[in-house]
């Protein structure tokens, strides 16, 4: 049991800890994002791609928030908040776009599910968020 918690330690405290924390972070922002976009398609009816939008900004307020307070740690009060912010919806509306682009294509051009192109949409930001906020915005 004690090995369990050394692992479970080095995962968010050491050499792996942006990409652990990440991930969790990622998790809880994919579980907004996906109760919000569901709400928005099946319960609303809005259209797919702009419940993608709604849902996609939902998991980005929470984001900012871990991800800064808790994944990068950003602790230097003389780091401006607010151009942090600035980079970080710059980064998200980059990744939002190609996520729109992208849910479109695999709906209506590969006739994919609407969940299954949610998923592959959601991994593609994963991926483009993590290397933004860790090579620019919280640098």
């Amino acid at each position: 049991m004690e090995r369990i918690s050394e692992l479970i330690e080095y995962i968010y405290n050491g050499k792996l800890k942006h990409i652990s924390r990440f991930g969790t972070v990622g998790i809880a922002n994919t579980l907004i994002d996906f109760f919000v976009f569901t709400v928005f398609y099946k319960i609303i009816g809005v259209n797919y791609v702009f419940s993608q939008a709604i849902g996609y900004s939902c998991g980005v307020i929470n984001s900012f928030v871990f991800n800064r307070k808790w994944t990068f740690e950003v602790k230097n009060a003389n780091n401006n908040i607010f151009w942090e912010f600035v980079k970080f919806l710059v980064s998200n509306l980059i990744s939002l776009v190609i996520t729109m682009l992208v849910i479109d294509y695999l709906v209506k051009n590969l006739q994919l599910n609407v969940y299954i192109s949610k998923i592959i949409v959601t991994l593609i930001a994963q991926v483009i968020n993590f290397l933004l906020y860790k090579l620019w915005v919280f640098s």
